[in-house]
This record gives C-alpha cells, sequence and structure tokens, in this order.
C-alpha cells in the first residue's frame, strides 16, 4: 500500500505489476479491496492501481469536501502525477460515474471504460436505497453522524444487500472486511455526505457518448437490489456499449460474487480497441 497527497487528504493505493494501466475506482460504501481478485490477475500483465476514494479504507475522512468535483480533481490528479497514459478505468457504482465523468473531460488519457452498476439517479431512484440517499440529502447532520458507529449486525445487512445470495462463493474474505468497515466512525458521515451530490450525476442519463470517445463495458448483476439493473438496461440505449454484460445470480458486488466472470471482462476491455466505431 502506498499513499499520496490531495490538497493535504492522504489518500490509500494498491499498486502492482508493469505494462498498461488499470485503474479501480470503488463504490460508496466500499473501498479498493473488492477488487482484490481482479487485482491479482491484472497485475501478471498490466501496472495496476485499486485507490481508497477520500472517506474510504485507509484514506483520509476529512470533515468537509465530498463532492463530485473534488473527488474527479482527485483522479486526475492521480493519473497526473503517475503520467498514466492510455489508461483502462474500472469503476463501480460512483466509481462508475467518476470513471465516466473524468473521461468525458479527460478522454484523450483513458483506453476503455468498464463500468460496474453505474450510478446515476435513474439506476437509484427505483430502488431502496434511494430513500437512505434522501434522508442523506436533507438531513445535514454530518458533525453528529462522524461520531456514530454502525452495530456489527446492522453492518451485516447492508452487506448482505448488496450480495445476489447469503452464500455468495469466493466472497466470505471480502464480505468479512466489508462488514467490520461498516462499523468504523464517519462511515455514515461520508456516505451521507456524498449523497447529496448525486442529483448533479443526471448529466450521465442522457450522455451520448460520442464518436471519438473510448469503448465502454457496462456490467450489472442481475439480482442487484442497490441499484436498478432495468434502469440500467435503459442507461446503456444512451451510453451505447461496445459490451454489456449481465451476470445472472449476481447482485451489487458483482467483481466479488463472479470474480473470475468480472476479471475476463476487464481483461477484454484492456485488449480492444481503443476507439469504438459508430
Amino acid at each position: 500500500m502506498g499513499y499520496f497527497d490531495f490538497g493535504g487528504t492522504s489518500i490509500a493505493y494498491d499498486e502492482a505489476g508493469v505494462g498498461a494501466p488499470v485503474v479501480f475506482l470503488h463504490n460508496l460504501g466500499g473501498d479498493r479491496h473488492i477488487w482484490r481478485a481482479q487485482f491479482d490477475v491484472l497485475k501478471r500483465t498490466h501496472r495496476v492501481f485499486a485507490i481508497d476514494l477520500i472517506g474510504y479504507g485507509d484514506s483520509d475522512a476529512p470533515d468537509d469536501g465530498y463532492t463530485v468535483e473534488n473527488y474527479l480533481s482527485m483522479v486526475t490528479a492521480f493519473v497526473e502525477e503517475r503520467e498514466l497514459r492510455d489508461v483502462t478505468l474500472v469503476g463501480h457504482c460512483f466509481g462508475s460515474a467518476l470513471a465516466l465523468l473524468y473521461t468525458q473531460r479527460h478522454r484523450e488519457q483513458v483506453r476503455s471504460l468498464v463500468l460496474s452498476s453505474p450510478l446515476t439517479p435513474a439506476t437509484l431512484r427505483p430502488t431502496r436505497t434511494a430513500l437512505a440517499a434522501q434522508l442523506g440529502r436533507r438531513l445535514r447532520i454530518d458533525s453528529l453522524l462522524a461520531h456514530v458507529r454502525i452495530p456489527g449486525p446492522l453492518a451485516g445487512l447492508i452487506v448482505a444487500e448488496q450480495l445476489g445470495s447469503e452464500r455468495a462463493p469466493h466472497a466470505a474474505e471480502v464480505v468479512s472486511h466489508l462488514r467490520e468497515s461498516w462499523t468504523e466512525p464517519r462511515r455514515l458521515m461520508v456516505t451521507a455526505a456524498i449523497s447529496r451530490e448525486i442529483p448533479l450525476l443526471g448529466e450521465l442519463d442522457t450522455f451520448v457518448p460520442p464518436a471519438d470517445f473510448p469503448a465502454v463495458t457496462t456490467v450489472w448483476g442481475s439480482r442487484n437490489r442497490v441499484l436498478c439493473a432495468q434502469a440500467g438496461a435503459a442507461l446503456n440505449r444512451t451510453l451505447r456499449p461496445s459490451r454489456a454484460v449481465v451476470i445472472d445470480g449476481a447482485g451489487h458486488l458483482v467483481m466479488v460474487e463472479a470474480p473470475d466472470q468480472f476479471t475476463a471482462v476487464v481483461v477484454a476491455a484492456t485488449m480492444g480497441p481503443r476507439v469504438v466505431d459508430t
């Protein structure tokens, strides 16, 4: 694990391997460990990075700064400081939104995108998760939430909601880590603060990639309860991905539940053509 300084905020990340770069961006409530299976395979052939977003994992959790623009600035700084070119960006949920927004501004840096369960207002709206997000937007009690710890049993339920099955194969170690992570102080504060920014992702619901946009692959689990896979299918009609993958039986944490299938998708994205022909 390494760290880089982003305006006084310490950002944790893992790096390994040599070759064309692959950068992994996790979801709200998760951290870089959700990519463990993909990281271990891709590092054999690529230079891979898995970042803890601000407020998650081993990165700092400051009192403020949880805005889409700040996260985008963090990703931009990370890529620029390492002089990465021809990057494959792999995002999940909020990480997918960041990957897509970054590529809108810096498409010359990006080879391809893998968007797992991309978070937009439309993919969130039909779900139970939307209610929690609305509460986060309306109740500005960040200072109080900074001191609230989620009890272990409730943390277990939060993680279970993200799985397509209570017995997700190959997932035990990462699931245990995520349950423990949800009991950490400030976890609720960070997620509630970011939820106020979700309406700003509305532009992604109507974004039509231009002809010179890097190739997009989307991945959904058929039993996703955190975001709506049906709304994701509607999103694909505007995103026009070169490949749209649905993994049967998987939930929101599709890279954890179906690691081999998800890894194969990422490997294919790193090898495909740089620009989609439209």
